[in-house]
């Protein structure tokens, strides 16, 4: 499986923190780093995701990213897809709620939880038998 990691270049620290435990953490998985709403919008349209496995790790640092982010909901339908949300708030969860998914987790120093999801995200699709 190929990660795909939407940091925008605005996000500083907190996306300094996400791309070294990515890069720590999964040096044997093939992985593309996205900073710019433009870029990622334009690699949602490729087929390529289709033809490839792929997850997409999209860290919302704010409300208003992650509002950004929604616009582009139509194209993340059937991906497989992790968002990093800047609180647990009510709102925050009704918005990410809309993407329908793999998993969420607020933004943390450590991604313990992320790296276990995406651990199992890749091994069941290394087991997973060939579909006809």
């Amino acid at each position: 499986m190929k990660l795909i990691l939407f940091v925008h270049r605005d996000a500083c620290k907190k996306g300094d923190v996400l791309k070294t435990v990515i890069n720590h953490n999964f040096t044997g998985s093939k992985h593309q780093t996205i900073n710019a709403f433009n870029a990622l919008r334009t690699r949602l349209k490729k087929c390529s995701g289709f033809a490839e496995k792929e997850i997409f790790i999209l860290l919302a640092d704010s409300m208003i990213r992650l509002t950004q982010l929604m616009s582009l909901i139509e194209l993340l339908e059937g991906r497989h897809i992790i968002l990093i949300l800047p609180d647990g708030s009510k709102a925050t969860l009704s918005k990410a709620s809309q993407f329908f998914p793999r998993f969420f987790t607020p933004v943390s120093e450590t991604y313990h939880d992320l790296c276990d999801v995406l651990n199992k995200m890749i091994n069941q699709e290394r087991i997973k038998p060939e579909e006809y």
